[in-house]
């Protein structure tokens, strides 16, 4: 039996250490509504990026089943951003829409390119292209005729206003959603603002982001009051966000304690600045910064100085006082052109910051140099080692190293880094490019621990997991549990919940063609720093 209509809204990396606070008083009023009558802390996937913690709320399945570790799909040694067929898992709305019910699908990261349902729609968002189509095709011509320009990404580093750029999209999500709304009988409202994480990563001004946040939270109400006779709401993020200190650069790590070597590669100068700051104003070729950075690192090859010291090969060349007179210190790390040397290395973090390290292993990679009969040794002395290291302050960069199967289960065991490392309380990034092996970068990051508000009693539950979301969807909407999900559901029942496994009833979701060349979602990846 049916029961009420569901609303799921999805707030990117919002957590109570950076909003708690507006929450308490009423400032962020939407969510502090739902927060007094019943919230928990919502824990994320391992790692917790946007990429595999979305498909894990979504499928109710942790990363080892459904595949994704990563922004990335590993292709031997090299990678690609994922997609949605990337994802082996079914998600909660195509278990709606193969149920018989209507699922409205709004923006919620890896669902592009567009499953075409049987009901409902379905409008991809993050590590979509911007031009990915919709479903229905149309969806997007009936919207940009009534409201203007739909715009899956925000203007990163504007020099406009950047408050209003971000409420602009944002304001995007809710009247697509009154769009779809008009046009479908819906069961399933599924919302999800984006830019609620992005204004952490690129907006420095506290009070910019509670202006953002506040008319994100009038939005959200505004979504709500779309429902009729009292809908189920859930209000979810994928992961918190709070403060970090340090990048420590893994790569170069292993390199000097003999795991890894590098070689000369391509390099990609500037990468986390906008392509017009490279130039002098005054001339459409190379400028002058880009031109210094490159004889700098051509330099430092030349004479035998490791490229990973860029700073230094600037100052060899008299550019460095320059270039940082014109741009932070944290855009010359792009500046490096060393990379892994795959088939003469032991192990390696293959993506940038995918808190793993994989180990090159014989029958296994295709130029795998550990022995399989030294594999399980040669982890456990690399994972003792770097449980010890420290940063330059003395303080251990890992609250816990541990192999990988001690993380994740599933038929995607074997896709999953071979050591999962957890950095202590989240204050390290982890990068997979070579350069100096810390870096002091004071700024926010992902944390693991996001928000879970609703109008359903969840008893005496104040933790719950990524997981859960999915299956409890699924029993309010009075569909199947999936035999397969690693949640439970969270909400009171008075009936007993059927169950089924999920990829039996999904229908072909991934019968889609690639969106194609992903250079400009990258590129807006690296305007947020997800790219050193």
């Amino acid at each position: 039996m049916k029961k009420n209509n569901v609303i799921l809204i999805g707030l990117d990396g919002l957590g109570l250490d950076e909003i708690g606070e507006w929450i308490a008083d009423g400032t962020l009023s939407t969510l502090s509504y739902f927060h007094q009558k019943s919230a928990a802390e919502l824990m994320s996937t391992h790692p917790p990026w946007t990429p595999c913690a979305w498909p894990s709320l979504l499928s109710g399945r942790n990363p080892g089943k459904h595949g994704v570790f990563d922004f990335y799909a590993r292709e031997d040694y090299d990678k690609r951003l994922i997609e949605r067929p990337d994802v082996d898992s079914p998600y909660v709305y195509d278990i709606v829409d193969q149920s018989d019910l209507t699922p409205i699908v709004i923006n919620y990261p890896v669902t592009h390119p567009a499953s075409e349902l049987d009901h409902g729609a379905l409008v991809p968002g993050y590590l979509a292209r911007e031009d990915s189509e919709f479903h229905p095709k149309d969806i997007r011509e009936q919207y940009e005729e009534q409201f203007g320009e739909y715009k899956i990404y925000p203007d990163y580093g504007t020099e406009d206003d950047a408050i209003e750029e971000y409420i602009s999209v944002a304001k995007q999500r809710r009247d697509m959603a009154n769009l779809l709304d008009d046009r479908f009988n819906w069961d399933l409202m599924a919302v999800q603002f984006q830019i609620t994480d992005s204004i952490f990563h690129d907006l420095d001004n506290r009070d910019a982001i509670r202006k953002i946040l506040i008319k994100v939270d009038e939005f959200v109400g505004d979504i709500l009051d779309l429902g009729e006779d009292d809908p189920t709401v859930f209000i979810v993020s994928d992961h918190g966000m709070g403060d970090y200190d340090w990048t420590f650069y893994i790569n170069s790590w292993l390199a000097e304690h003999g795991y890894c070597e590098s070689k000369e590669g391509d390099p990609q100068y500037f990468r986390q600045q906008k392509q017009g700051e490279l130039k002098d104003k005054d001339q459409s070729g190379p400028g002058l910064i880009e031109t210094a950075i490159s004889t700098g690192v051509n330099t430092v090859s030349k004479v035998g100085i490791s490229p990973r010291r860029v700073h230094r090969a600037l100052d060899l060349v008299g550019a460095a006082e320059y270039v940082e007179r014109i741009l932070p210190e944290d855009a010359l790390v792009a500046a490096q052109n060393q990379v892994v040397d795959h088939p003469n290395s032991e192990a390696f973090q293959l993506y940038f910051n995918s808190l793993g390290v994989h180990l090159n292993v014989e029958g296994r990679d295709s130029e795998g140099v550990v022995p399989q009969d030294d594999y399980k040794d040669v982890r456990s002395e690399l994972m003792k080692e770097l449980s010890k290291v420290r940063d330059p302050e003395g303080n251990l960069v890992f609250d816990d190293v541990r192999p990988r199967e001690n993380v994740y289960e599933g038929s995607h065991l074997e896709d999953a880094p071979d050591i999962a490392l957890f950095p202590r309380d989240y204050r390290y990034d982890v990068s997979g490019s070579i350069l100096d092996t810390f870096r002091r970068y004071s700024h926010k990051n992902h944390k693991p621990n996001g928000i879970l508000l609703t109008n359903c009693s969840l008893g005496s539950i104040d933790q719950a997991q990524i997981y859960d979301i999915a299956p409890t969807i699924a029993a309010e909407l009075g569909i199947p549990i999936d035999t397969q999900t690693d949640g439970k559901v969270l909400t009171s029942q008075t009936e007993e919940v059927e169950e089924a496994d999920w990829d039996k009833i999904a229908g072909d979701y991934t019968d889609t063609q690639s969106d194609g060349d992903t250079s400009s979602v990258e590129d807006r990846l690296a305007d947020l720093g997800y790219m050193e």
